[in-house]
C-alpha cells in the first residue's frame, strides 16, 4: 500500500514537471510616437525563465507565490538587460522595468519602457533570451513603428537583426 502511494506521488510530481516540446518567448516592441519611447513586453514560459536564472547563479525567485523573492523584479531586469539589447542609431537604449504579470498558465509577462528616443533612423536588436539553456529556443519579436508591423525570429544561430526606419 505504501509503495503504491509513493508511486502515485512520484508519478504525479514527474508529470507535473514534464518537459514541454516548444521553447518560445514573444517580445513586442512598439515605438510610441507621442511619448517618443519604446514600449516593450516580453512573454516567457515561467519555469523556463526561473530555471535559466537559477543556472546563472541567481537565487530561486518563487515567482507568483507568497514566497516570491522581494528582489525578483531586479533579477529579471538584470537577466533581460544581459540577453536583450536594443540599439537606436548605433547607441544602446536603456530601458526600465515597469512590472510583470504572472498567470496561472505559467506565462510571465514583463513590461519595460525605454528612455526617450528622438527621431530614430535605424533600430537594431540582439536577443539571446533563454538560448544559453535551450538549444531549440525561438525568440519571436514583433515590431510596430508607425503603420509598419514587422516580425523577426531569433535563435541560437540568429541573434541580431535591424530595421531601417527612414
Amino acid at each position: 500500500m505504501i509503495r503504491k502511494f509513493l508511486f502515485l506521488i512520484s508519478a504525479t510530481l514527474l508529470f507535473s514537471f514534464a518537459f514541454h516540446k516548444y521553447y518560445v518567448s514573444i517580445t513586442e516592441v512598439e515605438l510610441n510616437e507621442q511619448t517618443e519611447t519604446l514600449e516593450i513586453s516580453i512573454k516567457f514560459i515561467g519555469h523556463d525563465l526561473e530555471l535559466v536564472m537559477e543556472n546563472a547563479g541567481m537565487p530561486n525567485l518563487f515567482l507568483g507565490t507568497s514566497k516570491e523573492n522581494p528582489e525578483a523584479n531586479a533579477y529579471i531586469l538584470k537577466y533581460i538587460q544581459k540577453h536583450f539589447e536594443i540599439r537606436i542609431d548605433e547607441k544602446a537604449v536603456p530601458f526600465h522595468f515597469i512590472g510583470k504579470e504572472i498567470n496561472n498558465d505559467d506565462f510571465i509577462y514583463c513590461y519595460l519602457e525605454s528612455e526617450k528616443v528622438n527621431s530614430p533612423n535605424k533600430i537594431a536588436f540582439t536577443n539571446t533570451l533563454l538560448t544559453e539553456k535551450f538549444s531549440q529556443q525561438a525568440n519571436i519579436l514583433y515590431l510596430k513603428v508607425g503603420d509598419k508591423k514587422l516580425n523577426y525570429t531569433f535563435n541560437k544561430g540568429k541573434r541580431k537583426t535591424y530595421y531601417n526606419i527612414k
